[in-house]
């Protein structure tokens, strides 16, 4: 997901850059996220990420909330994939995976080698890059801070992605 799209897309996206990396993210999506952490607090809980990539530029236009066999703890969040296939194959038809997203209620804006190792195992020949969102706060998640991840194919680490400020 480089960098050649100079253009921003529509009003209402947070752009997070590492290198050339560049990942638009929805003020929506972000909201939803929010949302969906504060309702399942003090449990994790999570999703998947969905979007296209266009000139080489993620964009985070969707994402899924857990499904109803998700297992979710205080310290721990294993997605319903079963249901999230059923639901992008007929609710998001011309959205992609582009990755998933979990919180850390409590809990350190860092990920665990849990979610690395879930992370890496995304990772397939079609698929060289994945996303991470991970919110994280307080208990309660009243506040939650927002931090986008990227892992490349070949490459030892992490990307954390930071947001740029608009003009």
């Amino acid at each position: 997901m480089s960098a050649t799209c100079a253009t921003a897309p529509a009003p209402g996206a947070v752009l997070y850059v590492s290198g050339p990396y560049r990942v638009w993210v929805r003020r929506a999506v972000l909201a939803k996220a929010q949302r969906l952490a504060r309702v399942r607090a003090p449990l994790e809980t999570g999703g998947l990420l969905l979007g296209q990539v266009v000139d080489g530029e993620a964009h985070v236009l969707a994402l899924t909330g857990p499904g109803r066999r998700a297992l979710r703890s205080r310290l721990g969040f294993e997605a319903d994939r079963a249901r999230d296939n059923r639901l992008v194959a007929r609710v998001h038809p011309r959205l992609h995976y582009l990755g998933d997203w979990h919180t850390h209620p409590g809990g350190p804006a860092v990920l665990s080698a849990t979610d690395v190792a879930s992370i890496r195992g995304a990772l397939t020949t079609a698929r060289p890059e994945v996303l991470h969102l991970l919110l994280a706060g307080p208990a309660d998640m009243a506040s939650p801070v927002a931090s986008v991840f990227t892992v490349v194919g070949g490459e030892s680490s992490f990307r954390r992605m930071t947001p740029e400020v608009a003009p």
